[in-house]
């Protein structure tokens, strides 16, 4: 065709037949190839309209066989078609909604296309939607699907139980939904399905453990995503800087190193899509000319048009389209006649390449050529797509959903080790989940771990999905737990060597709300006034001594361990009347009668009316017991009157457990000061309750500017996603008022409470011999009404707030997902980020996600104080020596990202039950719907650590492991302590060094690894974090695991998610050329990792290393 011989004659001066690649086309040179095509195709087209006995500019091909087998083309822009869906689980209707209503359709029909031609691609993500498309399929389609994977067809990227959220998952929890779809596919396919990439388009900012330990170290060299920092990457759209190398651990260095990147989306506005379109009907390629609507021309010079502009844009000449969007291909075959038309004729006008791709093929071919590549340490939080629109609200939203995932979580993982060592099966424990997770392991732990996994979804416990789905997932995983504390009995009743029915044993793990030892609610230990038998079973790697609080109805009682059969120091405090109220929260008054309610709150009560407190003492990896028993000494705490805040004379008081003082001020109802004992470091010291108004839309006050200008106003609203207060101001939890507080004093604990309001209070509790300070808060009812304000309903983001004197300097440390700690700069970013950086909301983009801690350090006088959490929050310094953590939020409008529902949640559960679909949180007031009912509270815990830096490094992580990994109670009759052959036992023969954790023991893919049991081993220090510890650290596993039934044959070291070996993993990453134009300072990373010799046991581990291994038990 003539206007091809005229395209190709462009092409001269970029394409080469021998020799090596041109560099990259330049801008004006890409400028002035447009502008010479876009004549020529002008005067092209203005000749076939008006002349139609002319040859049209392209003819279909002969047989309409569209040529589709194109290869990456020296010398020319190589477009990378990618075919992909982005396939939530869960988000506005549930997981299995979703399923069934779209994406078994998608699957398919991809599956279909695909076997049509084998020039085409496509690449899937959530594993646990294919696995339940997997179970519905013929053994004929599991072969044609099995072809597709092993032909490179299909391929799995990312290949987790779902796309996990990057703010809210511990490390455990990212690595067992990761291990959990990857295993799967490994059973399915083999080496075939293993994912060589990561794709994580939808998730709302991005952190260096997701770069380093979930990408890198999991096996996939890339990582892309959809969303990025809008003056950041404005900034790199600019210089073509939206692909780099992240290196995302500073222990690790460029061993852990990936190459990643932002998609470029359509008109270069990110996202996960591309251009042009071809899900539904809108747009279609029509190529025959002896048709109406002919338009193939006018396609093709659009297609090339926005090739030109993402060109000019992008350091290489290969790009990538990425060719889906929310649940697309739910008939295929739009996407692909269409893809198929875009190849062939694109390629014919020979202006450009074109060509079915995936992630890992296109990553393949930039690693090929001679572009360097910018080296990124920083993260991407915390996310912004516009001047007021800050992603920082979900890092807290569904704070209970966070709460129950975490705590699933420890419960798994100390199932998993009892699972493993017990020997006890699924078949033995005959207590199947009714509606269990799509089936990977074997084993009585294999649903709850699907179900916690499919929790993490990027939409579930980052709780930006509706309130039926975030329902969806707590019953999921509070219907598994069932299962799991059946084995759990099972096991403990092996191990223990009693033959006692089952019922004899209960869990108070809050499974159901009369169960739940987090409200001081456990009807097991409360009824049980003749005695009952506490099991304590601990996953940590080290012996531990950790306090217990059991509810119990008398006051008399005696603790004794079986072991040694003696009498263990207790301590009995009372149940205060905001803990006692908790359960009745959950009433649903709407229609009840007097009489009813009376019966309900009977019902509800928490029949508990002390806690009885003492120390365990835990072997490691194993269990303890206890009986208690009625005794003959009172030992309940009085509660000293006098400190009630209400003295009209300042007077400072103290208490102290030997290693912390604290004092306060019986005036002002206020803490003063915090005192580390040993080393004589004191500061200034307070807790403090507020909220932030929630923006409706309007001007931020603070911002600099005239008043009511561009930079101060915005239609944005705080919900679900955004955080957006109207003003800095932190307002007083309720009326002002003195906060009230109460001292009870003990033995083995002492507590401060301080009530600021009926729904903001915390106690402050010192344990004997404890090296930290432990405040558990409670957050809520949050009101909706502010009648102390004279207000309307307002949304309220509650926060407890810090104060040191420490001298902090603008500089704060969060943790990365439980993993290396991360600086911070109020105001600012890290050094990759454009400086200076206009942080447009003062509070909301100050704030990060914080997973186990927040840190602050005055350098100069050698102090840090760090506080650890139990659960996934944000955390802010906004002024030196504060931190202050978000906690709880209740949000009054809808924040237009989706969701189409505001973020106001119940006890009961209720929030606008009788909305239609579409319409949900049009309204979001109580009483509703049906609904009359207290707004969510939720209880936390805070670990204070307060030192010089290098003991409390040292402190924090061995604190962290035990906040987040507590002993696993399970509570029985008071015969079965006689019944207890062995009372106290290790399942391992030596403690791994102190700065290792064994994280996983399980047996569940057994079947899937010929007999093996996957090991999982974390350093818990970071390079330079401490002197010693920081060091690598070398294990003996046959050394550690020698126990009768646990000696070690052999070993074998595998990948993170187990599903190739090390060494392979390492010897298939790609080596980049790069260059490090930003200044990060750190000590010198552990570059080189250490095999283990052949045929032996010794591992030595790196700082911050995970290192999973397959190890057969003889």
């Amino acid at each position: 065709m003539e206007m091809l011989s005229f395209m190709l004659g462009i092409l001269i001066t970029f394409a080469h037949a021998n020799g090596p690649p041109d560099p990259p086309p330049s801008a004006s040179e890409i400028e002035s190839w447009q502008w010479a095509w876009n004549e020529r195709r002008l005067t092209e087209r203005k000749y076939w309209r008006h002349d139609t006995s002319q040859k049209p500019p392209y003819l279909p091909p002969k047989g309409w066989i569209y040529n589709t087998s194109a290869a990456p083309v020296e010398g020319k822009i190589n477009v990378h078609i990618v075919p992909h869906t982005h396939d939530d689980t869960g988000w506005q209707v549930t997981v299995d909604q979703y399923f069934f209503n779209e994406v078994a359709y998608i699957l398919d029909t991809v599956v279909r296309q695909l076997n049509e031609d084998s020039n085409r691609r496509f690449m899937y993500v959530e594993t646990g939607f294919f696995a339940r498309w997997w179970d519905q399929q013929t053994d004929v389609v599991k072969n044609i699907t099995r072809a597709l994977v092993k032909d490179g067809r299909l391929e799995f990227i990312n290949g987790g139980w779902c796309m996990h959220d990057e703010a809210s998952p511990y490390y455990q929890e990212m690595i067992d939904q990761t291990t959990r779809g990857h295993q799967f596919l490994l059973k399915e396919f083999g080496s075939s399905g293993n994912p060589k990439g990561t794709w994580q388009i939808d998730p709302f900012g991005h952190s260096n453990t997701q770069a380093w330990l979930l990408s890198a170290e999991a096996g996939m060299g890339s990582l892309f995503w959809g969303r990025m920092d809008y003056l950041d990457g404005n900034v790199r759209l600019k210089n073509k800087g939206l692909e780099w190398i992240w290196r995302g651990s500073q222990s690790l260095g460029k061993s852990a190193e990936i190459f990643a990147g932002e998609i470029y989306g359509t008109n270069g506005g990110f996202g996960y899509s591309c251009p042009m379109g071809f899900d539904g009907s809108d747009r279609q390629i029509q190529d025959n000319p002896k048709r109406h609507d002919y338009n193939v021309d006018q396609q093709i010079e659009e297609f090339l048009g926005y090739v030109f502009d993402q060109a000019a844009h992008t350091k290489d000449n290969h790009i990538m389209w990425a060719c889906g969007g929310d649940f697309n291909y739910q008939n295929a075959a739009h996407w692909y006649k269409n893809l198929d038309k875009l190849i062939h004729y694109a390629n014919l006008n020979g202006t450009v390449n074109v060509l079915y791709s995936t992630p890992s093929f296109y990553v393949e071919q930039k690693n090929k050529g001679k572009t360097k590549w910018e080296v990124r340490e920083d993260d991407i939080f915390p996310l912004a797509d516009d001047a007021h629109h800050y992603w920082t609200g979900y890092f807290v939203s569904r704070p209970a959903l966070k709460r129950q995932v975490r705590f699933a979580s420890n419960l798994l993982n100390a199932a998993r080790q009892m699972e493993t060592i017990s020997g006890v099966t699924a078949k033995e424990v005959d207590l199947p989940t009714v509606r269990p997770s799509p089936e990977v392991g074997i084993g009585w732990t294999d649903s709850l771990e699907g179900t916690i996994g499919v929790a993490t979804h990027h939409d579930g416990m980052s709780g930006t999905e509706r309130q039926d789905v975030a329902d969806d997932y707590e019953q999921r995983i509070s219907e598994s737990q069932v299962e799991v504390e059946a084995g759990i009995v099972a096991s403990l009743q092996t191990l223990l060597g009693t033959n006692l029915s089952s019922s004899d044993f209960s869990h108070c793990g809050c499974a159901q709300m009369d169960t739940c030892l987090n409200m001081s609610m456990c009807s097991f230990t409360a009824e049980a006034n003749n005695g009952f038998t506490v099991i304590a079973w601990s996953p940590l790697s080290q012996d531990s001594v950790q306090y217990v609080r059991i509810p119990v109805t008398e006051t008399n009682w005696k603790v004794t361990e079986l072991a040694t059969t003696d009498t263990v120091e207790s301590q009995l405090v009372p149940i205060d009347d905001i803990t006692h109220n908790l359960p009745l929260l959950y009433i649903n008054y709407y229609g009840l009668s007097p009489a009813e309610i009376k019966a309900k709150e009977e019902e509800y009560r928490n029949k508990a009316t002390h806690v009885l407190v003492f120390a365990m003492k835990l072997p490691a990896f194993g269990y303890n017991t206890y009986s208690i028993s009625p005794g003959n000494d009172k030992n309940v705490i009085e509660i000293e009157p006098l400190l009630e805040s209400n003295m009209q004379e300042s007077t400072t008081e103290s208490v102290s457990n030997g290693i912390y003082r604290i004092d306060y001020d019986t005036a002002t109802g206020q803490l003063k000061t915090l005192t580390k004992l040993s080393s004589n470091i004191s500061t200034t010291f307070s807790i403090e309750w507020g909220w932030y108004n929630s923006s409706t839309g309007g001007c931020t006050k603070e911002i600099p500017g005239p008043p009511a200008s561009e930079e101060q106003c915005d239609d944005q609203h705080s919900g679900a996603y955004i955080f957006r207060p109207n003003s800095s101001q932190l307002f007083y939890p309720g009326p002002q008022q003195t906060p009230k507080l109460t001292v009870t004093k003990g033995p083995l604990v002492t507590e401060i409470k301080q009530v600021f309001s009926d729904w903001a209070s915390h106690v402050v509790r010192l344990y004997a011999g404890m090296e930290y300070v432990e405040v558990e808060w409670t957050a809520g009812p949050i009101p909706m009404e502010t009648p102390w304000l004279h207000e309307p309903d307002l949304g309220k983001e509650v926060v407890i707030k810090y104060s040191s004197s420490l001298k902090s300097k603008g500089v704060f440390y969060t943790d990365s997902n439980g993993r290396e700690m991360v600086k911070r700069i109020r105001d600012g970013r890290g050094p990759s980020y454009p400086q200076p950086l206009n942080i447009s909301e003062p509070v909301a983009g100050n704030y990060y996600p914080i997973n186990a801690m927040v840190a602050l350090e005055d350098e100069a006088a050698n102090v840090q104080l760090t506080v650890i959490t139990d659960v996934a929050q944000g955390a802010a310094s906004l002024q030196d020596g504060n931190i202050e953590i978000m906690v709880h939020r209740r949000v009054l409008e809808d924040d237009a990202r989706g969701v189409q529902e505001p973020l106001n949640e119940t006890m009961c559960g209720c929030n606008d039950i009788n909305a239609p679909p579409g319409q949900m949180g049009a309204h979001g007031h109580l009483g509703d719907g049906g609904c009359e009912c207290a707004g969510l509270t939720v209880r936390g815990r805070h670990w204070l650590v307060l030192g010089d830096i290098k003991s409390t490094n040292m402190d924090r992580r061995l604190l962290d492991t035990v906040l987040q990994f507590p002993a696993t109670l399970t509570f029985a009759t008071k015969d079965v302590a006689n019944e207890i052959q062995t009372p106290r036992r290790s399942f391992i023969s030596k403690e791994p060094p102190a700065n290792l954790r064994i994280m996983t023991l399980t047996n569940n893919y057994a079947h899937i690894s010929g007999g093996k049991t996957l090991l999982r081993v974390a350093h818990l220090y970071s390079v330079g974090e401490h002197p010693t510890l920081s060091l690598p650290a070398k294990l003996s596993i046959d050394s550690v695991f020698s126990e009768q039934g646990l000696n070690v044959k052999s070993v074998e070291e595998t990948s993170l998610t187990g599903n190739q070996p090390l060494k392979q993993l390492d010897d298939e990453k790609l080596v980049w050329k790069t260059y490090e134009p930003w200044n990060y300072s750190h000590p010198k990373s552990y570059e080189e990792r250490k095999y283990m010799a052949k045929d032996g046991f010794v591992v030595e581990i790196r700082p911050m290393e995970v290192r999973s291994f397959w190890v057969t038990f003889s």
